[in-house]
């Protein structure tokens, strides 16, 4: 094929958001959806086109340049688009799943009151994602990665009317761009050692400079972990995860599923080489990755709103991405990106069903029952949440993902800073902590099957979520009370195609070990053999059932009433009340606040005495000694012709005397 034409992958929707932005408030609804819809469909059909071109596998590359883009006399960095194997896998990820929710996004938002602004948003969103994964350079990557969190403010903020949304918008933006000043340094860095930007010069130059070199290569490694850690998510910089989820539901689904928050594992796979001679970053990656882990699959036991529990989700799944990074195996961590965009999509826009169908209600106190009504969502919901815990091989999207994480783990060896551990401890903790998974899962699935028919909230007027003020999609509402059903056939649709896209992972994702081809592993790896360890032993099987009877015991639990008032008692016990670690987010807000946020308000608390007490004092003393001096000279000012003259001759007989003198 043409390689111009890889121009027009990212090009599509960003025409489309530029028309959306400028006309979008003068079109009807009909016409901005499609408009929207099209452009990713085109970008879809492109991405589908090349798939048949011998780039899959170890193919040959697809390359497109279009000259210096940015040059100086000691640097360049070129508008260069680079489709191997990897790139491809992702466009067709970004694509697909942008699609499918710009298609039912025209179903949840059509009664929003700012349609144009939001798809235009959406495009310029899957724009600037295909743009990251396209790039052949650190400086293009740059500009995708800044677009993308552009278009998160605004998504994020898409309510802005509403209280709080405009705050949590504002920190998602501020948390990255905290990440990406590491990551412009980190550019630096490794320009300043090997002297391009690169991605394809570094890999092919870069492993055997690195080597030599390896202190600042190191440092380049951990900067720009700062910016992955920031763009992904992962503690410390997770903060502005869940404030996310203030966005309008196929909005997280967007940022959760297929594009902002994997773009930082994306950079790191591609940067693989370099972590390799840095075993320090490898070690940071692994601890930060623990406790990112921890945190949010506790954090997802104790939420009770239903999309806040899948934020949470996302920060345990995406820290198994990252562990899997950190143990030196790339292609275990992009495995499970593909498995988790699958089921994690489903799982959200399976929630976007309940909430719309619900008038909006996100406490899953409130939604108790709610599945019993919707059919379809029922299903898309027990298949995203079978594959978000991984229960059923060759059915859950995410069962042979997480065993080629955990097989990394196995055999991964973590060194540095003087500390150095097997990566079988590792490999037990997450193995323990994966357990939580099906308990957070299985305990939402069974609020929303629950026996106890759904509140007055629910068919009524929205209600107040857990923290006291409105839901926050309740801005797109279609009206209040009627009954609980689903609505919108673009909705319905696209969770019948996701359901069977899930299954569809589940089984091409199967390992050699396991029957399988290994055809996930190869496409996203170019071409490279698949672990040999990755197959069916005794643990896998003892895990498998001890998963299965927990998700059976946690439904049990939760969709009865009486059982789920006990279970209560002694989670309310655990969080300890309002200054407990579930209760205060394991102290991370309190930490910045006293960290960051204190000192920032004393910087500007001097600021404004200064301003306030020396400016606009020597302002006001400035006004006093020309008020002063004014009056003086009005004195002289008395309109008699006698005085000036008398003046006049005296001035000269002092000028006569004193030249006389001389």
């Amino acid at each position: 094929m043409n390689p111009t034409w890889l121009l027009l992958i990212p090009l599509l929707p960003g025409l489309s958001a530029a028309l959306l932005a400028l006309f979008g408030s003068r079109l009807p609804y009909n016409a901005i959806g499609a408009i929207a819809s099209a452009s990713v469909a085109g970008s879809l059909g492109l991405v589908l086109a090349f798939c048949g071109a011998g780039v899959f596998g170890a193919g040959q590359p697809i390359d497109f340049e279009a000259g210096p883009w940015i040059a100086t006399q000691a640097f360049q960095a070129g508008l260069h688009l680079h489709l191997d194997s990897l790139s491809l896998c992702m466009c067709l990820l970004v694509s697909f799943f942008g699609f499918l929710i710009t298609v039912y996004s025209v179903g949840y938002m059509r009664h929003d009151k700012e349609q144009g602004r939001f798809f235009a948003s959406l495009n310029l969103f899957v724009a600037s994602m295909l743009t990251l994964v396209l790039a052949d350079n650190l400086v293009l990557i740059f500009l995708g990665w800044e677009g993308v969190g552009l278009c998160s403010y605004l998504l994020i903020g898409h309510y802005w009317e509403q209280e709080d949304v405009p705050l949590a918008a504002f920190r998602a933006f501020f948390v990255n761009r905290i990440g990406d000043v590491l990551f412009l340094l980190g550019v630096f860095t490794l320009f300043s050692l090997f002297g391009t930007v690169s991605l394809s010069e570094l890999a092919l130059h870069g492993p055997g400079l690195a080597g030599i070199h390896t202190g600042q290569a190191a440092l380049g490694a951990l900067l720009l972990l700062g910016g992955a850690f920031a763009k992904s998510a992962q503690a410390p910089l997770h903060v502005w995860l869940a404030d996310a989820m203030a966005g309008p539901t196929p909005v997280s689904a967007l940022i959760h599923a297929a594009t902002m928050v994997t773009a930082g594992v994306y950079l790191l796979a591609r940067l693989d080489w370099l972590y390799a001679v840095s075993p320090e970053a490898r070690l940071i990656i692994c601890l930060c990755g623990l406790v990112t882990l921890i945190l949010g699959a506790l954090m997802a036991l104790a939420q009770t709103d239903i999309k806040k529990i899948l934020a949470y989700s996302t920060l345990s799944n995406l820290a198994l991405m990252f562990l899997a990074l950190a143990a030196g195996s790339a292609g275990a961590g992009l495995m499970h990106l593909f498995g988790h965009a699958c089921f994690k999509a489903l799982l959200f826009l399976a929630a976007g069903s309940v909430i719309v169908a619900a008038h909006h209600e996100q406490d899953v106190r409130k939604l108790t029952g709610v599945l019993k009504k919707l059919p379809v969502t029922n299903a898309a919901f027990l298949v995203g949440c079978i594959g978000g815990a991984g229960l059923i091989p060759y059915l859950a999207a995410g069962f042979f993902s997480k065993e080629a994480v955990l097989e990394s783990l196995s055999e991964a060896e973590f060194s540095g800073f003087g500390i150095a551990f097997s990566g079988r401890v590792v490999f037990w903790i997450v193995t323990a902590v994966e357990l939580l998974s099906v308990v957070y899962l299985f305990r939402l699935y069974g609020y929303l099957r629950s026996d106890t028919a759904a509140g007055a909230a629910v068919a009524g007027a929205a209600g107040p979520d857990a923290h006291g003020s409105k839901a926050h999609d309740s801005h797109a509402d279609h009206g209040h009370g009627g009954p609980i059903k689903e609505k919108s056939p673009a909705i319905l649709a696209v969770l019948g195609i996701l359901i069977l896209v899930a299954f569809a992972f589940g089984i091409v994702s199967a390992s050699h070990g396991f029957g399988g081809h290994g055809d996930v592993w190869r496409l996203i790896t170019g071409g490279a053999a698949e672990p040999e360890g990755v197959k069916p032993d005794a643990h896998t099987f003892i895990m498998l059932g001890i998963n299965i009877v927990l998700a059976i015991a946690c439904f049990a639990a939760f969709s009865s009433s009486k059982r789920r008032a006990g279970v209560q008692g002694i989670v309310k016990n655990f969080r300890l009340g309002s200054f407990g670690p579930l209760s205060r987010k394991f102290y991370f807000d309190d930490v910045y606040a006293l960290a960051i946020i204190a000192p920032l308000k004393g910087a500007a608390y001097l600021s404004r005495l200064v301003l306030e007490n020396i400016f606009t004092g020597v302002l006001t003393m400035g006004g006093w000694l020309g008020r002063g001096f004014s009056l003086g000279l009005r004195r002289f000012q008395t309109g008699k012709a006698h005085q000036y003259a008398v003046a006049v001759l005296m001035a000269v007989f002092l000028l006569v005397f004193w030249l006389g003198g001389k």
